[in-house]
């Protein structure tokens, strides 16, 4: 048997044309080796910049939200989605450390690090995925790439009025005069009046910004830039992610006097702060401390402890003749309630500089759609982030004088209604937050 095939195969080398065979199978094995690199390089290649692509647009978006506003959850969230709608599902490659598992690639996320750059915010994107090279005898590629997006802070805002569409959502009329140098003032409504300034009002600002159209007739308007923008995208809320405080059991106001507070009754104990005298003297201060009030109505001369105060269903007032004073001070309006600070009382209150509502004077909750009013006069300071996102107009007053307060408001519509000047560098004052406009966005790598 053995003879027999040694025979054939002499008599197939003496063959030219089993010679032929031969030698076309052999040369065929680095033609086919060839092309199978050269296929599988140009298919990572195409896997490699579509990657990319999807990577530039997920870290681009991820920046923006961010830097509108969005939480980090948010933003990689976008990123992800954003990452697979450009890049899409590719039947070529598994994702690193897989294992031979048969999930999806749109189930692995990519990776997103939020950081800064100087002053600019910065997100980088990065993604993993393994090419199986088809055809035989290569080994797994690893395909990974990053891409880094900065941006800019845009111009900080004073004012921002929410509304998507309200007409005048902010408004500067009448005899009021307004000075928000430094910083801006910005509407994200849509309509042609968006920003409305008209009347014998003045008006001084860094610059306007609005979603739809400024209509100015002032007497006299100031800008430091070229010209107010418009048309430009909206802020989203720059607070939204932060959560409301709960409610508690309210503080009793039994002994803290009638012509200090409203429901104040008899002279003795003042929930706990001191003893109010019978008959009290001039110039007497009551004390109260931070809690839930149902209300909150001050008519005399009180001190309020650091801490949150929190109005619960009620009205927070300061009337006629009040003489507020308060460091460390935080209001809260829940469930409803309500706020008036009247022009003839005088405030001096500061915001907390500690906890989660850092840096911020008045709050409102997120449902929470009554219009307010804070009158102040030059006697008066509040500093600090007046931020009631659901209050259809807050009518605001400042106490007009040159230095200015640090003063930051946040609702669906703003109305100026008399004269206030804000400050611009209030780092302190609010706890290093800021609203800022959208800034450029640009790739760096």
């Amino acid at each position: 048997m053995l003879s027999n095939l040694r025979n054939k195969l002499v008599r197939l080398l003496k063959d030219d044309g089993g010679n032929f065979a031969i030698l076309t199978a052999l040369a065929l094995v680095p033609l086919f080796t060839g092309a199978s690199i050269a296929i599988n390089l140009a298919r990572i290649n195409l896997e490699s910049a579509k990657m990319q692509d999807g990577l530039d647009a997920a870290a681009f978006s991820a920046v923006k939200s961010y830097g509108e506003g969005a939480n980090e959850a948010k933003a990689k969230d976008l990123a992800n989605n954003t990452f697979f709608a450009n890049f899409g599902t590719p039947e070529i490659v598994e994702e690193i450390g897989s294992e031979g598992s048969s999930a999806p690639v749109e189930s692995q996320a990519i990776k997103v690090a939020f950081g800064t750059l100087g002053v600019e915010t910065t997100a980088t994107a990065t993604y993993e995925l393994k090419y199986a090279p088809l055809f035989w005898g290569l080994k797994p590629y690893t395909i990974d790439r990053a891409s880094v997006a900065a941006r800019m802070p845009g111009r900080e805002a004073c004012m921002l009025a929410l509304h998507p569409t309200a007409t005048r959502a902010f408004e500067v009329s009448g005899s009021a005069s307004v000075d928000t140098s430094g910083c801006t003032i910005t509407s994200n409504s849509t309509d042609p009046q968006s920003i409305y300034l008209s009347g014998s009002a003045t008006l001084k600002t860094e610059c306007l910004y609005t979603a739809g159209k400024v209509s100015a007739t002032l007497a006299h308007l100031e800008l430091a830039c070229p010209k107010a923008v418009e048309e430009v995208a909206p802020i989203s809320d720059p607070f939204g992610s932060k959560k409301m405080p709960t409610t508690g059991s309210w503080v009793s106001l039994a002994g803290c006097g009638q012509n200090f507070v409203g429901g104040g009754s008899g002279n003795g104990d003042c929930n706990g702060t001191s003893k109010t005298p019978n008959n009290v003297p001039a110039g007497y201060t009551v004390e109260l401390k931070p809690g839930t009030y149902g209300g909150l109505e001050i008519k005399g001369k009180v001190l309020l402890r650091p801490g949150y105060y929190i109005i619960d269903g009620g009205n927070l007032k300061f009337a006629s003749q009040s003489v507020i004073s308060g460091e460390g001070v935080t209001f809260f309006l829940l469930n409803g309630a309500q706020l008036d600070i009247h022009g003839g009382s005088t405030f001096k209150v500061s915001p907390s500089l500690t906890g989660d509502w850092a840096g911020f004077a008045i709050v409102a909750a997120r449902n929470n759609t009554a219009t307010a009013t804070i009158n102040g006069n030059s006697a008066s300071s509040l500093a600090g982030i007046i931020y009631m996102p659901a209050s259809k107009e807050i009518q605001y007053a400042g106490n007009g004088s040159t230095g200015g307060e640090c003063v930051r408001i946040v609702a669906q519509e703003i109305t100026m209604i008399g004269n206030s000047s804000f400050k611009l560098d209030c780092k302190a004052a609010l706890a290093n937050n800021t609203i800022n406009n959208p800034g450029a966005i640009r790739l760096l790598r």
